[in-house]
């Protein structure tokens, strides 16, 4: 089907956004700040908190959500989209309020470094950090250390599923599910597919990508499996998954490749391909976006109990 209409009044604003990122990252022009409220209405919700954590590579931004008090609720740590280069609390703040509100949990969101300052793998020690955080700070927070789950969009999704690997891997926490929207999945993939068919005119480019994998990988091996999940020798034993698609996401593919992996490796996992959507979808104020954010939560409920 085409790009749904919702998307196409959106397409046209969208470059300024990725010029602008990019400017920022390469220094070129001060940060951005966008606080709660600057990009539309603010969902309310309980409780909301930010806290530094302190970890011995430096300070790690995060807001806590709670869509309860006085109560003990499931776990979700969410790292947000951005190609590696941008987004943080803020950028996100409406997904994770609703996000929050549609499982029934706390969200602990995070801020991790970003690249080109920071390359691989501050990202990935910012967000094992702060799952190591929330895990020994459950009670203070209401959430239940017993019900966990890692949750991100894009670069975020990249991230939480290569926690997740990481976790399987280290012994580290055990995750009851993991949810990954449009993930980024293998950064060498080839120019072929939905990277060929949509590399163009449809939010990220090629150029764009181009720089977010040049600015995160930087010297490091890609075929690193904490970079390139997709080419994991297995992923056998991982945490039940959601993966979300977009039609018009260069990213598509690569989401679907790791989903179909997932499954024939043994790891309960539901694929949902949203057609007529452009990458980044859920963060646009358009129902289908919402929408996705409802069938997430209800999705982490599941298996969260």
């Amino acid at each position: 089907m085409p790009v749904s209409p919702e998307f196409a009044m959106i397409l046209p604003r969208l470059p300024e956004a990725i010029a602008m990122s990019r400017a920022i990252a390469e220094g070129k022009m001060p940060p951005v700040d966008f606080p709660p409220g600057s990009m539309g209405p603010i969902t309310p919700i309980a409780h909301v908190e930010d806290r530094i954590l302190t970890t011995p590579e430096g300070p790690v931004p995060v807001r806590i959500y709670a869509s309860r008090q006085n109560a003990t609720l499931p776990l979700v740590v969410f790292f947000h989209g951005g190609g590696f280069i941008s987004g943080d609390v803020n950028t996100h703040d409406e997904i994770t309020r609703q996000l929050a509100l549609a499982a029934d949990c706390v969200v602990v969101s995070v801020s991790y470094r970003l690249a080109p300052a920071h390359p691989f793998p501050a990202a990935l020690h910012d967000c094992l950090a702060a799952i190591d955080w929330s895990l020994a700070h459950a009670t203070e927070i209401g959430a239940d250390a017993q019900r966990l789950a890692v949750a991100g969009d894009s670069a975020g999704g990249n991230l939480a599923a290569v926690t997740a690997l990481y976790l399987r891997d280290n012994g580290g926490a055990k995750l009851k599910a993991q949810l990954l929207i449009y993930p980024g999945t293998d950064p060498r993939g080839p120019r072929e597919g939905s990277m060929a068919e949509t590399g163009e005119g449809f939010y990220i480019s090629h150029d764009d990508m181009d720089f977010y994998r040049a600015s995160y990988i930087a010297g490091a091996d890609p075929n690193n499996p904490y970079i390139s999940p997709l080419r994991a020798p297995s992923l056998a034993d991982l945490p039940p998954a959601l993966v979300l698609t977009a039609e018009y996401d260069p990213l598509r593919d690569q989401g679907q490749a790791y989903a179909k992996r997932l499954a024939e490796e043994g790891v309960p996992v539901e694929l949902v391909n949203y057609e007529g959507a452009i990458h980044g979808f859920l963060s646009f104020p358009v129902p289908m976006g919402k929408e996705a954010i409802q069938s997430c939560g209800a999705w982490l409920r599941q298996q969260l109990g």
